[in-house]
C-alpha cells in the first residue's frame, strides 16, 4: 500500500512538471509566432544626384544622403529635446534627408524571461531592373525601453545583403514586460565611394527569433 502511495505522488509531480512545460512552450510560441515585421518594413533609398556627391551639389529630392555620424546623430535629437518644434527628425539645416529611423516593440506575455535576437533579412536587389545597393549604409541599435529620447546602445554595423544581427548578443525579456527598439540608419559619407550608391536601395525584413523555442519544442501555427 505504502508503495502505491509513493508511485501515485510520483506521478503526480510528473504531471505537474508536464503542465509546466506545457505552459511555458505556450508562452514561447505566442511570442515567436508573433513577433516578426511586416514583409519589406525597413526601406531606404538613395538620392540620386547631378554628378557627384559635392558639397553644394543641389539634391532635389528627399532621400538619404552621405553625412557623418555626427551629423546624422545631431539632425536626429535635436528634434527631440527642447525647441525640437523648429525641427523635422533627420532633416539637416539643407533640407537633406540624412538619416532614417525604425523602432519595434516586443512583449513577453508569458510569465518567464525569454532571450531574443533580432535579424534582418534583406531583399534581393533587382540587378536586371537596373537596382544597385549600397555600401556604407551603416546602422546603430538603441535599446529604448527606459529612455525614449536617447537609449543605450547595443549594437552598430554596416547593412549587409546577406542577413545580420542588430544585436550584439541575445536580449533578455523579463516575463510579462515590454522592450522598446530603435534601429537608426545613415549613409556614411566616403568621397568618391558614395557615388555608385546614387540611386542606391536597401529593403528588409526585420525578424525576431527565440533561442530554443524551434521546431519539435513549441507548437504553433504562424498564419
Amino acid at each position: 500500500m505504502e508503495k502505491e502511495d509513493k508511485r501515485g505522488i510520483f506521478f503526480g509531480v510528473i504531471g505537474v512538471l508536464t503542465l509546466i512545460v506545457a505552459i511555458i512552450g505556450a508562452s514561447f510560441a505566442y511570442f515567436s509566432i508573433n513577433a516578426q515585421s511586416e514583409e519589406d518594413a525597413l526601406t531606404v533609398q538613395a538620392a540620386t544626384v547631378q554628378i557627384v556627391y559635392n558639397d553644394g551639389e543641389s539634391v532635389a529630392i528627399q532621400d538619404i544622403i552621405p553625412s557623418t555620424e555626427e551629423i546624422a546623430l545631431r539632425a536626429y535629437t535635436r528634434a527631440q529635446g527642447e525647441g525640437s518644434s523648429s525641427y523635422t527628425p533627420c532633416i539637416d539645416d539643407n533640407n537633406r534627408t540624412v538619416c532614417g529611423v525604425y523602432e519595434f516593440t516586443l512583449t513577453n506575455e508569458g510569465t518567464n524571461a525569454v532571450n531574443v535576437t533580432a535579424k534582418v533579412t534583406p531583399t534581393a536587389l533587382d540587378v536586371e531592373g537596373g537596382e544597385v545597393g549600397f555600401s556604407n549604409l551603416n546602422f546603430i541599435m538603441y535599446d529604448i525601453t527606459d529612455d525614449e529620447e536617447s537609449g543605450s546602445e547595443l549594437h552598430r554595423g554596416t547593412m549587409s545583403y546577406s542577413e545580420f544581427n542588430l544585436f550584439a548578443s541575445e536580449q533578455s525579456i523579463s516575463g510579462e514586460s515590454t522592450a522598446k527598439y530603435r534601429l537608426f540608419v545613415w549613409l556614411n559619407e566616403a568621397g568618391a565611394d558614395n557615388d555608385p550608391e546614387q540611386g542606391a536601395i536597401f529593403k528588409g525584413t526585420v525578424k525576431i527569433d527565440v533561442p530554443g523555442a524551434g521546431s519539435g519544442q513549441i507548437t504553433g501555427v504562424a498564419d
